[in-house]
Formats: structure tokens, sequence, C-alpha cells
């Protein structure tokens, strides 16, 4: 047996198998041989093979704790994992306090996703080996990926008083305070690891997320560069690299970059989804749309609504009974729901699923047969799609967005009444929606706030009608010399349906890039959008037009985080307005 555990040891995989066989071929039932042969197959790569020896040797001998812990190690590499759970819990039964067999639980754990549970054990590991840094830095992992950062921080903080050169505990500090939002403390954990090795690729791969995420995108750049440079193979790098680009509206960059990612991690989902939304925007739209459908494969994309129908596949639609729901924002919702009214022209009895907030105003959507609430009951259905996915299922994602406009309508009593409450309102009658949900990932770039309006406020012949909701309307309260200028509509729009019976009486609606944008648009309403500097793809790259809303124009930022440029071409375009209606007013007048 020494000499088969010494050509293990050594690497000589042929001659410990050989050797194993030889001692087997004497005593079939030799317990520690056999562990031995499933040993040396678990290091060749051949994990189903190992099990079945090492799970023989469990067998002859139940109670020798290293034959449950390579049992459980093969199943685990098998992808057996609820059998190598209960292989590891029955080792630390035999032997509590052995730190491998934790170890090889939290490894299992891990693998399952069930990061909290791997902590734990790594937890009771770090108390049986307090000086043991490789479980300290899992540890610290498993607790950033169960959404424990701040526990993550303190394991990594306590790490770097014991080894206070440890780029790895720098790198992992740095995730788990980004994670807290603490970014300048994210970014500076990056730098001091970077001073430690200053070629490790990880690190610079985490410093330049850091730095995009400031808005950096040049000094981002140099860091991806450089880790790739120094590990050209690394998907994560040529994702981090295209976002990067995408971030600076450099879509064809972009596109290169995630395919190159994608050609080293086929199943990366984000370079799939990152490829597909910059290939939207450079108008290349079949092809966009069929990668965009990984998006929902995304770890961070969030949770999907699960149904007991099967996922419509595309094709004829006519008979069949399809439940289209929702799976973003309101604006992606209402801008999409076009395509539930296509879908219903083909033939198919059509139930959308939606936001409470949204259900009256689509409800008028034609031929719908019915619109539910999410977590409303589910009538039967035959089949499920999510609204985003239809141009690419129903094959019209090569086509500017068909079907007749405007396609939703406010509900004829409430506009009747708000027509008669707005026509008081002397002048020019214009909406104001100044932010999103804070909760979207990019809100803060897109949403200029009530501040960055103030120099429209001044225009004579406007009356300025907020109709702000959500965490944006406290602004008001915060900029008081824009509210005297304002009539909030606010307190008075219950929902969606009643925010487009006030745009019906409103003569324009200049909106950030967000639902309300997308719902005057949808009915038809004079709508200007102004756009942040990296837009969505929806808008494309250049032009004040877009073919999703014919009666919608585009105001873009030309520099980043410029919203006093953007301002002051939208007040521009208000005095020229006015000067147009004046002119019509003066020609209305004139003696024939």
């Amino acid at each position: 047996m020494d000499a088969i555990i010494a050509d293990l040891a050594a690497g000589r995989l042929a001659e410990a198998e050989r050797g194993c066989r030889a001692v087997l071929a004497a005593a079939p039932d030799r317990a520690e041989a056999l562990h031995l042969w499933g040993v040396c197959l678990l290091q060749a790569g051949r994990p189903a093979e190992a099990a079945i020896r090492v799970a023989r040797a469990a067998r002859l001998a139940p109670r020798v704790c290293a034959f449950r812990l390579s049992h459980a190690a093969a199943l685990r590499m098998a992808g057996r994992l609820a059998e190598a759970e209960a292989e590891a819990v029955a080792a630390l039964r035999l032997a509590p306090r052995t730190p491998q067999a934790w170890n090889t639980l939290a490894n299992i754990l891990g693998d399952g996703g069930r990061h909290a549970e791997a902590a734990t054990a790594l937890a009771r590991l770090t108390e049986l080996d307090p000086l043991g840094t490789e479980a300290r830095l899992a540890l610290a992992r498993h607790l950033i990926l169960a959404e424990r950062a701040d526990e993550a921080v303190e394991v990594l903080m306590t790490l770097l008083g014991m080894n206070p050169v440890l780029a790895a505990a720098y790198g992992n500090l740095g995730v788990a305070l980004r994670r807290l939002g603490r970014d300048a403390e994210a970014e500076a954990a990056y730098r001091n690891g970077l001073g430690i090795d200053p070629e490790e690729p990880g690190l610079l791969n985490n410093l330049g997320i850091a730095l995009q995420d400031r808005g950096d995108h040049d000094g981002a750049g140099r860091c991806l560069h450089r880790a790739l440079a120094l590990r050209p193979a690394d998907a994560a790098s040529w994702l981090n690299l295209a976002l990067g680009a995408q971030h600076g509206m450099r879509p064809r960059q972009a596109v290169a970059a995630a395919r190159r990612a994608i050609r080293i991690e086929p199943g990366l989902a984000e370079a799939h989804t990152t490829l597909g939304f910059n290939l939207l925007i450079e108008g290349r739209d079949a092809e966009g749309y069929a990668a965009y459908e990984w998006r929902s494969r995304m770890a961070d994309f969030g949770a999907s609504p699960t149904f007991a129908s099967p996922r419509w596949a595309g094709g004829d639609p006519a008979g069949l009974t399809l439940l289209v729901h929702e799976e973003q924002g309101a604006g992606d919702t209402l801008q999409f729901a076009r395509y539930a009214g296509l879908l219903a022209a083909r033939g198919a009895r059509v139930i959308l699923a939606c936001n409470g907030h949204l259900a009256r105003v689509l409800a008028g959507l034609p031929g719908l047969a019915a619109v539910i609430r999410n977590g409303d009951p589910v009538p039967p259905h035959d089949a499920h799609a999510a609204l985003m996915s239809l141009p690419h299922l129903m094959g019209l994602a090569g086509e500017d967005p068909p079907g007749p406009h405007p396609y939703l309508v406010a509900e004829p009593g409430p506009r009747a009444a708000w027509a008669g409450r707005l026509a008081g309102h002397p002048g020019l009658r214009v909406g104001l929606v100044w932010a999103g949900n804070p909760t979207f990932r990019g809100d803060r770039a897109r949403s200029p706030g009530l501040a960055a309006f103030r120099p429209l406020l001044d225009v004579p012949g406007v009356s300025f009608l907020a109709l702000q909701k959500g965490p944006g309307h406290a602004q008001l309260a915060a900029c008081p010399e824009a509210a005297a200028r304002l009539v909030d509509l606010g307190p008075d729009l219950a929902d969606f349906a009643d925010t487009a019976a006030a745009m019906r009486g409103l003569d324009l609606v200049i909106s950030s890039c967000t639902g309300p944008a997308h719902l005057a648009g949808a009915l038809g309403c004079p709508t200007w959008t102004v756009l942040p500097f990296a837009c969505d793809w929806r808008w494309r790259t250049r032009g004040d037009r877009t073919p999703w809303y014919p009666t919608m124009r585009l105001f873009r930022q030309e520099r980043r985080g410029d919203w006093g440029g953007v301002m002051e071409r939208v007040r521009a375009a208000l005095a020229g307005l006015l000067a147009a209606r004046a002119l019509v007013g003066q020609a209305s007048r004139s003696p024939p």
C-alpha cells in the first residue's frame, strides 16, 4: 500500500491504479485499496467510476471518515450533490472536528447555490483552524453571495489584521464593500491589493468595474486591457470591457468584446445579453432580439414569474390561449404591450398579466381577452411568454414597430373630467416628469431631477403641471422655488390610467426616460423625452425621432451628465413652439 500512496503523491496515476488492481486481485474486499483506487480515478477526472469504488470501500468500512469524504468528493464532481451532501454529513457524524469534512460540505453547499449554509460550515472550519487563510477567504466569498456583505467585511478585516499583505483578501473586501454601496472604500481596497500584487488580473478587473461605476470609463478601460494582457482568456474581463464600451456609447466595440467573451465561455448569459443590447442599439434587431433572450438567465435579472404552462416557442398562435406577462419595468411593459394586441390579431386568445398600476390603462388595448394583475389567480392557458420576447417569437424583430398608433387610449370619463379641470390653466399646458424608479440600476444617469428642469420654468406663456409620482415626488419639497412654479397633479394620479387621462388634457409632456414617457408616446401625445448620454438600446445612438412613438421627440445628452445642455435645447424648442403657436393664432385672427 505504501508504494501506491507514493505513486499517488507523485502523480503517477497509471502506476497507482495498477497497484490497486494487483492488491484487489488478491484481496477483493480490501477497503483501503478500493479507496485508493477511487482517489486515483478522481484525480484522473473520472468521478463516476471513482464513486463506485469509494462507495464500496465505505460499505466495507462504514466508520472510516476518509472513505466517506472521498465518496462525497466523487459524488460532488459527478454532479450528484444531494448524495454528496449526505456522505459529507455522515463523515461529520463520525468525526465532527475534522476540518476537511467541513470544507467538503461547504464546497457541496456552495455548488448548489446554498451560500448561507456554506458560510455556516466554513465558520465552523475557521473555529477548528483559526489560522486558515483559504477557509476565511472562502467564508467571505459565500457571505457575499448570501447577501451578507457586512459580515464578509468583518471576516476580511480580521484576516487582513492577521495577514496585511494578502492581495486576495483586499479583492474580496472590495467586492463586499461595493455590495454595501461603499464605492470609494471598495476602490481603495482594490488599489491596496494592487499595491501588493500589481499584476493580479482579478483585482485589475474589479478596479475596472469600480471605475466604470463612477463614470471613469477611460480609467476602467486601461485596467481591463491590462487584465486581459495578463489573462487573455478571461471571459469576465471581456464582458466588462464590453460593458465599458456600452457605457461609452461605442456599440461596435461592445459587440466585438461581448463576442470574445462568448467564444471563451459560451454559456455566459451576461455576455449574450450585452451582445443583444448593443446589436439592438445599432439597429440590428433580428440578431439583437435573439441574443437578448438570454437576459432571464442572468444571475441578477430578478425573479421571473413562474407558471405551470410551457413557454411559448413561437409559430402560429391561432387557437391558442396565451398568457403574456411583464418582466421588467412599467416603461418596458407599455412599450411592448402593442405586441400583445398583434398576437391577438393573429388568432390567439391573449391574457395579459401586469403590475396593478398598469392594469386599467392596458385593459383598453384592443383584442385582449383579459388583463390580470400580478398575483391574481391565473386563468387556464396553453403557454406563456414574456412581453419583450414577442418581437423575436413572432418574427417581427427585423421590422419597425408594427401595428396601429396610438395603441392606448384614456378612459372617456376621466379624460373629460381632466380636460375640464385643466382648461383653466392659461397658455401652453406642459406636464413634467423628472425622475424614474430609483431602484432601477441606471436611474441615477437617466433621471435629471427637478432641479435640472428649473431653467424651463421661467418660460413665459406656459403652465407647468407636475405628473411626477414615486420617490421623485419628494423633490418638490426639496426645491420650493421650482415647486412654486408648478401645479402638482401627483396626489390625484392613482395609477397610469389616471395619468393617461390627465396627459390627454395637456399640450405637451416633457419626461425623463421612464414609464410616463412611454405612456405619453403610446397615447399619441406630443412628448419630449430627455435622454442620458448612454441611453437605452430602444433609442438607438442618434437622431431626435423614434419609430416606437411618432409623436415623440428626443433630446440627448451630448456629454455624460450634462443636463444643462439638454435643458438649454429644450427651452429653445419650447420658445420656438410658443412662437409658432402665436403665429398660428395671429393668422386665424387676420381678416380674410
